[in-house]
């Protein structure tokens, strides 16, 4: 039986023209280069068939499709698949995160990116074990997602109205991906944590060093990146 999405699901096709302007270049960019430019070589992009789960504006689609990834772009919001489909040029499937194996089928791509997407949903848990699923064996999960441990300081911003979003906001433990993760019998190879400050200062060089030189404070960073291969 069909999953009726909630209004909450919704959230950035509700914002529109607002979502773009609500997004940290700086962020955005930094995800955009741990997730595919670090973790990802040219012999696991060029020529295989990547699904972008939770595509939003298409940023990643287009950076994935630069490096010579037959890409398709998917999320939940109709609005947000055009968008994406004309930054990245390459197909776009509204698509329901909890539902990929019932639209996409079993083993069907080399390898997922997805990045800010399962926190979105009503079950982080489920939508990464749908994104196993659809991964061909030997393929890979290229995942970022928010640290549980920063989840009241954006909920206080949220209630402050200094972000627009109303949605749902399930951030994770950095032990809860990993068991998510495990427990779908995949392998986690790489891992990255990113701001160790948030974003929105103006101290990006001090970020990125931070990024680089303190790994080991990683627990305590902002956004979780994890590399999996099935």
């Amino acid at each position: 039986m069909p999953r009726i999405a909630t209004e909450q699901e919704y959230c950035h096709e509700r914002l529109g023209d607002r979502f773009a302007a609500a997004l940290s270049d700086y962020d955005t960019s930094r995800r955009v280069e741990t997730l595919i430019d670090e973790f990802l070589s040219d012999e696991m992009l060029k020529g295989k068939h990547i699904l972008d789960v939770g595509c939003g504006l298409g940023f990643f689609s287009q950076r994935l499709a630069a490096r010579g990834a037959n890409v398709v772009a998917c999320d939940i919001g109709p609005k947000l698949v055009e968008t994406a489909r004309r930054t990245a040029g390459c197909p776009g499937v509204v698509a329901d995160a909890l539902r990929l194996v019932e639209q996409f089928g079993a083993d069907r791509f080399d390898g997922v990116v997805s990045s800010e997407c399962i926190e979105h949903t009503p079950d982080p848990g489920k939508a990464l074990a749908q994104m196993v699923e659809i991964v061909k064996p030997g393929g890979f999960l290229s995942i970022s997602t928010p640290n549980l441990l920063w989840s009241p300081v954006v909920r206080l911003a949220t209630l402050l109205r200094l972000r627009p979003f109303d949605g749902f906001e399930n951030f994770s433990s950095w032990g809860k991906v990993r068991r998510t993760l495990e427990h779908n019998r995949v392998r986690v190879v790489r891992e990255r944590g990113l701001h160790l400050f948030p974003f929105q200062l103006p101290l990006h060089r001090l970020s990125m060093a931070c990024d680089r030189r303190l790994q080991l404070l990683r627990p305590l960073m902002i956004n979780i990146c994890v590399l999996a291969v099935k």
